[in-house]
């Protein structure tokens, strides 16, 4: 097979894995998915929504967010569903995120099952979640709170005395549990018949209500008969009661003394409490708390702010009769600066020479040395590796372009759409200095686009046109793209 057919059948098989990725990406309907019905829902909040977040019911992924767009006060998505999907009067809609820090997701809520369909052109109402601020706003408020218990306490504890009468508290409360138990014990059978006999009384009440009146009477009459059969039994309860509440007196009594100590400071609980030091000491703590928390939050949302693309193209050389690949990420760490690395076939390889000094002896002995030049390619598995800088519509990159030190300059026009390049690198070989690469690309949708140029138009043994084309994921499409891929797996 010549070198053209084989360029000609990689095209080939690139573009049919772009066709299957621009199906998965853009969600274009079809097979099953064909004419998908279009919902929209409205909220008070969608922040950390995405168009192409995933739509879902009971956990069933049914569809994506197509468009996210203001609606005076509120926010007004277009959910894109599969056709199979059938909503009922009632369906409403939430925002919500898989666990703690997962995505975040609209779930759908049909209705109830016996009410009829949804009539077209209806909005469903949407709940948002809880914010992350409003979760450190309330923790703030139970701070608040607890400052207030802590400030009650010092008020309420405190001395050696104080703690004394604490485990006499103790005690006492220990000795009335046991005496509890055994006046339990010691009448269990009364209490046995008088639940029973109750029982009896809310059974006839249910069964019987035209004869409340009489049955009440027989009640009354069953109850003096208790009454009277246990009489030295309820005297006996009477006299314990009178001798716990005598005790609870005595220990309410002990209790206000010890509170009392407290409140003027006296002994080691009543210092703790009304020292300056051991506030101060608190309030510190509370702030070295609220100041972690703020680290935290700074932290995570400069996490979020960063964004990854990741690109895939490839080109073909005529005039070389080869062809070029790379894959690799940008990652853009702020709205300005971005690093580049990515993995390129080179058509050329990458170059070597090296020296040895060869010597010759002749029959006669007399000897010839001579320097012998030899040039080595090496595997055409190149890197690029750089960093770049957004100037307003221009672009300027600087670090390895095909493992060669370079730099070059990027300028977009027409929106964005197209991007004109010129990269200039590998200024230490020794033919026609440097490698220029003059390119046009143009985004044919947001993820797809074609270029042309020319390839190291100064060196006419390798110079030649190239015509290529490549497809870029953003973050959005990566997480698409992830959750399709596990939706495929679970099945």
């Amino acid at each position: 097979m010549s070198q053209t057919a084989k360029v000609g059948a990689f095209m080939f098989v690139a573009l049919v894995i772009l066709a299957v990725f621009i199906i998965k990406i853009e969600e274009i309907p079809f097979g099953e998915r064909a004419g998908r019905q279009r919902i929209q829902a409205e909220f008070p909040s969608v922040a950390g929504l995405d168009e192409k977040s995933p739509v879902r019911i009971a956990g069933v992924r049914v569809g994506i967010v197509e468009r996210i767009e203001l609606a005076g006060e509120k926010a007004r998505v277009t959910l894109s569903l599969d056709p199979q999907v059938r909503l009922r009067r009632g369906a409403w809609a939430e925002v919500t995120s898989l666990g703690l820090l997962g995505d975040k997701y609209v779930e759908l809520y049909p209705g109830p099952a016996e009410a009829p369909p949804l009539p077209p052109g209806t909005v469903l109402s949407g709940e948002s979640p809880v914010a992350f601020d409003h979760v450190l706003k309330t923790a703030a408020e139970v701070g608040g709170d607890v400052k207030e218990v802590a400030a009650s306490l010092r008020h309420a504890l405190g001395g050696e005395e104080g703690t004394a009468k604490l485990n006499e508290i103790l005690e006492n409360i220990r000795q009335l549990t046991a005496e509890t138990r055994k006046m339990v014990s010691e009448n269990r059978a009364q209490l046995t018949a008088t639940v029973a006999n109750f029982r009896d009384f809310s059974a006839t009440l249910k069964e019987e209500l035209p004869k409340l009146a009489e049955k009440l009477h027989r009640l009354a009459d069953r109850v003096d008969s208790v009454v009277g059969e246990n009489r030295e039994n309820l005297s006996d309860t009477i006299a314990n009661l009178k001798d716990l509440s005598s005790r609870l007196r005595v220990s309410a009594d002990h209790l206000n003394a010890i509170t009392g100590r407290i409140a003027k400071g006296e002994g080691t609980i009543g210092k703790l409490v009304n020292d300056e030091e051991t506030v101060n000491n608190l309030n510190n703590t509370l702030k070295s708390v609220e100041s972690g928390v703020q680290s935290l939050r700074n932290t995570l949302g400069r996490a979020e702010r960063w964004r990854l693309e990741v690109n895939l193209r490839t080109e073909t050389l005529p005039g070389a009769d080869d062809s070029r690949s790379a894959f690799g990420f940008d990652l853009h760490t702020t709205e300005k600066r971005f690093f580049r690395l990515e993995l390129v076939d080179s058509p050329y390889g990458r170059v070597r020479h090296t020296e040895e000094r060869v010597t010759t002896t002749f029959p006669d002995g007399r000897r010839e040395t001579y320097l012998q030049v030899r040039q080595k390619v090496t595997d055409a598995s190149t890197v690029n590796a750089q960093i770049g800088y957004h100037l307003g519509s221009m672009t300027i990159r600087a670090g390895l372009f095909e493992s060669q030190g370079g730099f070059a300059v990027d300028q977009r026009l027409w929106q964005n759409r197209l991007k004109l390049s010129l990269e200039a690198y590998d200024f230490n070989r020794e033919v026609k200095p440097p490698h220029l690469r003059l390119e046009g690309r143009y985004f044919l949708t947001p993820n797809i686009f074609a270029f042309a140029g020319w390839d190291d138009p100064r060196w006419s043994a390798r110079s030649s046109l190239l015509v290529g084309a490549g497809i870029t994921w953003r973050d959005e499409d990566l997480k698409y793209l992830l959750g399709t891929a596990a939706s495929f797996g679970g099945r």
